[in-house]
């Protein structure tokens, strides 16, 4: 077994012996819930849901969180409900479990879907109905922008944040093992971002690796540069670097893609490597965004994960799916609803992470993959899906 396939190798499996070192929730230490059952007033309990956009990972993430449901006997049946991985759209699912009878014990709120990019005059209405009409016992939150937004003391509404880039660095929580605020949890994967950069170099051992993110805070917590700046100092090869504002609106896209394009096409001609981090980009935009690199021979690894692989990238070190995240969310929800308060719960679930690979985007890029890695990639796709 080669050098190369041994560091891959470990990296992985040490990322996958962690997840049985992780405790179980304090609650769960304390004492299991009893099972699914309803409130002391016998109503069901009312649940909210809100994204900072439409986006695969949050679509993915509720359609997981919804199968754990169903799983541990809160939800009884999720046949019909509309769902197909890639899918972006989350109000869809929601409007179909407010609109059917799924649960004798939740009720989804059918007016508690909260889009901010979508409807920008929501997150105001949100925090004040949080605030003020206590209608709401639990609210499934996605994302940064909306796990920053929720995750204040001014109201007491349990708040569970999934797909959060950073929650640490971004202050939605104050620690591991502390939120900070006996009202908030989110869900924590430390070190992900930095084993992807990590196989990424260990795959293609660059000199200069390419990034395009956007010059704020949050746009650095999204793109996770903290962790690629101590990899690159660790490994030595430099970062070159283009800035793009995210979107404003949907109007702004064109503005948008334009300048990934030309960001693109510039660092086509100065990187050995390219690290696509999480953006808002359609998938179907990114055999054209990313043709430069194709030209240049340039590899392109995605943050994202096996869908933008699917979609142009040719390799990435992320989850196959949120079935494994699922199953744990449905657990916190139990817990939470159980009578344990957010801060009392572990926010640590390390995912299992997968190699997918797309063959080919290899064979533009005149990358020859070796047997050893062909061996322990998990999804391989044979084509680009335009």
């Amino acid at each position: 077994m080669s050098v190369r396939l041994l560091k891959i190798c470990s990296v992985l499996l040490v990322a996958a012996l962690l997840l049985f070192l992780v405790p179980p929730p304090r609650g769960e230490q304390a004492g299991a819930p009893a099972g699914p059952e309803l409130p002391e007033d016998g109503e069901k309990w009312r649940i909210g849901y809100c994204e900072g956009e439409p986006f695969v990972n949050f679509a993915g993430h509720l359609h997981g969180l919804l199968t754990g449901l169903d799983e541990t006997g809160w939800i009884e049946d999720l046949e019909g409900l509309p769902y197909e991985p890639g899918q972006e759209d989350s109000r869809v699912m929601w409007q179909y479990l407010a609109q059917n009878e799924k649960s004798p014990y939740l009720e989804f709120v059918e007016d508690a879907h909260y889009s901010f990019f979508l409807e920008p005059e929501s997150e105001e209405e949100l925090l004040e109905r949080l605030e003020h009409e206590g209608d709401l016992d639990l609210v499934i939150v996605m994302g940064t922008y909306a796990g920053v937004a929720l995750s204040t003391d001014s109201h007491q509404v349990p708040v569970l944040v999934f797909s959060a880039s950073d929650p640490l660095g971004s202050g939605i929580v104050e620690s591991v093992d502390d939120s900070g605020s006996p009202h908030v949890w989110a869900h924590l994967d430390p070190g992900r971002d930095r084993r992807q950069v990590e196989v990424f170099y260990d795959l293609f051992e660059f000199e200069t690796m390419g990034l395009v993110y956007e010059d704020s805070e949050l746009g650095r917590i999204f793109s996770a540069i903290d962790d690629v700046e101590e990899v690159a100092a660790e490994q030595g090869f430099d970062i070159a670097r283009r800035f793009v504002a995210e979107p404003v609106d949907s109007a702004d896209y064109e503005r948008y893609y334009s300048e990934l394009l030309s960001a693109h096409e510039e660092l086509a001609q100065e990187v050995d490597a390219f690290y696509l981090s999480i953006a808002s980009i359609e998938a179907e935009k990114l055999p054209t965004l990313l043709h430069p690199f194709y030209r240049h021979d340039i590899p392109v690894f995605s943050q994202l994960g096996s869908g933008e692989v699917q979609h142009g990238a040719l390799a990435s070190v992320a989850r196959a799916d949120f079935n494994d995240i699922g199953i744990f969310g449905a657990h916190i929800i139990g817990q939470v609803l159980d009578g344990h308060k957010p801060w009392e719960l572990t926010q640590v679930y390390m995912e299992t992470p997968n190699i997918a690979l797309n063959l080919e985007v290899a064979e533009r890029v005149g990358y020859q993959v070796p047997f050893e890695v062909m061996l322990v990639a998990d999804l391989i796709y044979h084509e680009i899906q335009q």
